[in-house]
């Protein structure tokens, strides 16, 4: 099973676009394997609006990008099915 964030994760184009083949490796085995051991998947469930404060600057803007993304996805998709920080 994918990570429901596959689409919307900007880890890999931001900062392993110079490296597509460790990329492709990486997310062979994360994002379509043991996707829940991921930060940023983590970090996406855990939290609602507020990232917590101890985030770097990097990693909170890259948290705000993927719920952006994934609010655009779901709006798009209809209504929300799963648990999340954007279902009620």
């Amino acid at each position: 099973m994918a990570c429901e964030l596959v689409e919307c994760c900007q880890f890999f184009k931001d900062n392993m676009k110079d490296l597509p083949k460790a990329a492709q490796y990486i997310q062979s085995k994360l994002c379509f394997g043991d996707y829940q051991s991921c930060n940023r998947y983590q970090i996406y469930r855990q939290t609602g609006e507020h990232l917590p404060f101890e985030l770097f600057p990097d990693d909170q803007e890259a948290i705000k990008k993927v719920k952006q993304c994934m609010r655009k996805k779901q709006c798009q998709n209809g209504p929300p099915t799963g648990q999340g920080p954007d279902t009620e």
